[in-house]
């Protein structure tokens, strides 16, 4: 990768980013104390669970609103012995270099060049959302998102099995695997991906619930866990800048299905223009594709939370390594992203979402001005 003067020298030597590295890991164990209200409220009485139910034998129990598939790790980590929040934190940063890694591997296939896997590893995990979800609050958003960076990976190699695998591992995880869901139905309408392939997503999801339903837990509950999650908090924004930032919490239940069904007529629509096999489709058009799924799906969904940008940060830095231009949109998600936290933090009650909205939907529409533009480059004769 070229880099610019007069940065190039130092940052185009590995040795520059071994200490970026070195740097970044330090300053995540030093944020590894911190115990915040996710790890006291939720975490933490979850592992206490499953030390006093005999672990493996908790899963007949509903006590947890994730899937069983983090409850297996929360399982190994109960029986370590060891503090529950520090091996917490230590997965989610193990799964956050695993993400870190696709994105590299993501650009080496334009620049065929080794030190952006160096590169990657200095940049990804110190992006603020990815710092702050995993080291410090102890969240597992890097999970999820570690499969559908690597599965975003294996459809530019053309793997179509690997791709619905690991976003088949993701949406085990996690249901804001959804976000990238409008990137995937045009692969699917321009025949990059065969439409049987698809059931190995679900075919994962029951295949990751099955130590839980035959520990004695309903196949109901486990099979509805998803549907029980998008009511568990009735709002239609939490401390997220998106286009319910101008209503009232109280419009919850007439608003929330209209919400779901704006997003899913936006991607049929896009995606059956796109379909259309007049427009070709280089490797640069469907990673601007990718990041404008990732950035518009939690800004017309309902119920979004402050840590929903955390894809759209990844896909970003993917963006702006790509496609070398428009560095102020990459930077403009990040800073959303990282004014969304602000926000669900003691200055919440002094910092207003109207700002990030504005900033918000304004890059939404000059990303979408950059990816129809360039379409019209790629127009056949």
């Amino acid at each position: 990768m070229k880099l610019k003067s007069p940065l190039k020298k130092l940052f185009s030597k590995k040795e520059s980013w071994y200490l970026v590295i070195f740097l970044a890991v330090i300053l995540k164990i030093s944020l590894f104390p911190f115990r915040l209200g996710d790890y006291n409220f939720y975490l933490e009485p979850w592992v206490n669970f499953i030390k006093n139910n005999g672990y493996t034998s908790s899963l007949k129990f509903n006590f947890y609103n994730y899937t069983p598939s983090y409850i297996y790790i929360l399982i190994l980590i109960a029986k370590t012995g060891l503090y529950p929040l520090y091996l917490i934190k230590i997965v989610s940063i193990i799964f956050e270099f695993l993400t870190a890694y696709f994105v590299a591997k993501i650009l080496f296939i334009k620049y065929n060049n080794k030190l952006v896997f160096w590169i990657s590893f200095g940049i990804i995990p110190l992006l603020p959302s990815i710092l702050l979800n995993g080291a410090f609050w102890g969240q597992c958003d890097s999970i999820y998102s570690s499969f559908v960076v690597g599965s975003i990976y294996f459809i530019l190699k053309k793997k179509q099995f690997l791709t619905v695998l690991f976003l088949g591992l993701a949406f085990a995880f996690k249901i804001q695997t959804a976000f990238i869901l409008p990137f995937y139905f045009v692969l699917l309408l321009r025949g990059y991906i065969k439409w049987y392939y698809f059931f190995t997503i679900p075919a994962i999801y029951c295949i990751s619930i099955l130590p839980a339903w035959t520990s004695g837990r309903p196949v109901f509950e486990l099979l509805s866990i998803y549907f029980s999650q998008s009511s568990y908090y009735e709002m239609l924004t939490i401390h997220f800048p998106n286009i319910y930032t101008w209503i009232s919490n109280d419009y919850f239940d007439i608003l929330r299905f209209p919400g779901f069904f704006l997003t899913i007529i936006h991607t049929l629509i896009f995606g059956l223009i796109l379909s259309n096999k007049k427009y070709i489709f280089t490797f640069e058009i469907w990673v601007k594709l990718a990041f404008l799924s990732v950035i518009i799906s939690p800004f017309l969904l309902p119920g979004m939370h402050e840590r929903y940008l955390y894809l759209g940060d990844i896909m970003a830095v993917v963006y702006f390594c790509v496609c070398r231009k428009n560095m102020y949109l990459s930077l403009g998600i990040i800073l959303i992203s990282f004014y969304s936290y602000l926000c669900c933090s003691r200055l919440k009650d002094i910092l207003p979402l109207w700002p990030a909205f504005i900033f918000y939907i304004s890059i939404i529409i000059v990303a979408t001005k950059d990816f129809i533009s360039s379409l019209k480059v790629e127009l056949k004769n």
